[in-house]
């Protein structure tokens, strides 16, 4: 008999299958960089390996012959040199109403890994974080699979979401729920729709958590990507929860944490480096304790410090990926035109939201992928998905059922990938799907 695991490890073993399921799925794409499925932007690789290659260095141990970069560093919260500099970047882009110190951040190795440690130190085992519908199918897995946290999702309809009526959807799922709500959380930009909330909407979530007696938790790391286009010329700014003036909401800043990372803005999803803002001082002390499972690697805080210390530099490469994502933005958006393919526009982040209920709802589509005509929407989303994934076209679209959209048949498709790479995805659709190709 093979020998016992824990409770703990027999009851993960479900998600340790998912995400074997997945690797084996992401492994079967055309390419490494999978650039239908994963928000990443490999659009300013280049921009970024060349500064990185002028500007990075590891720092000497002043009066010794040793390399300070490669011992245990200064600081449990994370390199000290790294929080002073976001500290910086905080308050030169995110217009804190009170100034961010390098002392009220905690910087660790990714931000689902600081999300983890959080979501622990502010809900007990069992009970549930609140967040709005569709949302980043990441915090389940990274609330979910050490500590037993439960994501409750409240549906909010798509015209009412980002106005003052989602929080209405949020009381309902508030009173509904079947285990204790303790947190909730807040993605801004959003993601999967990839717009920015209005202040009136921050503060109403702020209300909303002090008159339940709630942590609030903004996750705002998209926030430097926002772009302008012709579907949006004039979008929603980015607006921070740092910018609030709670006191005078009568809200607590002690319930009030911000969340941002390496990975987004900045091109560096393998870096593995993020950070959580917070007033709270026990809570603060409580991560502490943790801290030391997930430290941002030396040479990681070295790098990302170079750029974000180097204000020159750091407000060309902004200006740089902003006109790079809307660039992207309208190439994608001109071939789902081409093809009829409704989307939500947006206006944030490296994906937009695209509808192809319409496509499956065509019963001819069931030759091609594979489903009989009384098959429902979801079996139709999936028989697509699949269809799409093997050979010869080996391009994986992420289904809106993984984000908890409110009805499937939808996909995030991720536009921020270099257009040749783009473009072979593409024209893979096309040839996959019998369509005619777009003359780009």
């Amino acid at each position: 008999m093979e020998p016992t695991l824990s409770q703990f490890a027999e009851t993960r073993r479900k998600d340790g299958l998912k995400v074997k399921r997945h690797e084996e799925v992401m492994s079967n794409a055309f390419s490494e960089s999978n650039p239908e499925a994963v928000a990443e932007n490999s659009l300013m690789t280049g921009y970024l390996m060349n500064y990185f290659k002028d500007h990075f260095s590891l720092r000497p141990l002043a009066l010794f012959d040793v390399v300070k970069d490669f011992t245990y560093g200064d600081s449990l919260a994370g390199n000290l040199r790294l929080r002073t500099s976001l500290a910086q970047l905080f308050n030169g882009y995110f217009k804190p109403f009170k100034p961010v110190s390098a002392d009220e951040l905690m910087a660790g190795g990714g931000l689902l890994p600081i999300i983890g440690q959080l979501g622990r130190a502010l809900v007990d085992p069992g009970n549930a974080i609140l967040i709005a519908r569709p949302y980043y199918h990441g915090f389940d897995m990274a609330l979910g699979a050490l500590d037993n946290i439960k994501v409750q999702g409240a549906h909010v309809p798509l015209h009412e979401a980002f106005t003052t009526k989602e929080l209405d959807h949020l009381e309902l799922a508030l009173r509904e729920a079947g285990t204790k709500i303790q947190a909730v959380f807040l993605v801004n930009p959003q993601n999967p729709y990839g717009r920015c909330y209005p202040k009136e909407v921050l503060e109403a979530y702020c209300r909303f958590c002090e008159q339940h007696d709630l942590h609030l938790v903004s996750d705002e790391i998209y926030a430097l990507s926002t772009f302008c286009s012709r579907d949006v010329p004039t979008p929603q700014p980015f607006i921070s929860i740092l910018s609030l003036d709670l006191d005078s909401l009568g809200v607590k800043e002690s319930r009030v944490h911000m969340l941002y990372g390496m990975s987004k803005d900045f091109d560096a999803n393998g870096f593995r480096a993020g950070v959580l803002h917070t007033r709270n001082r026990t809570l603060y002390q409580s991560l502490l304790a943790t801290s030391i499972f997930s430290n941002v690697s030396s040479p990681t805080a070295e790098l990302w410090n170079s750029l974000l210390s180097d204000e020159r530099g750091l407000k060309a490469y902004i200006e740089a990926n902003r006109a790079a994502l809307m660039e992207a933005y309208e190439h994608i958006t001109e071939w789902l035109r081409f093809h009829d393919i409704p989307y939500i526009p947006s206006s944030a982040g490296h994906f937009l939201m695209v509808n192809f209920r319409p496509l499956l709802s065509q019963d001819s589509m069931g030759h091609v992928l594979g489903y009989e005509n009384d098959a429902g929407m979801a079996a139709r989303e999936t028989a697509l998905l699949s269809y799409l994934s093997r050979p010869p076209c080996r391009v994986v679209l992420a289904p809106g059922s993984g984000m908890h959209m409110f009805e499937p048949g939808w996909f995030r498709l991720t536009f921020s990938i270099s257009r040749g790479v783009m473009d072979i995805a593409l024209g893979k659709i096309e040839r996959a799907l019998g369509w005619s190709k777009l003359q780009m």
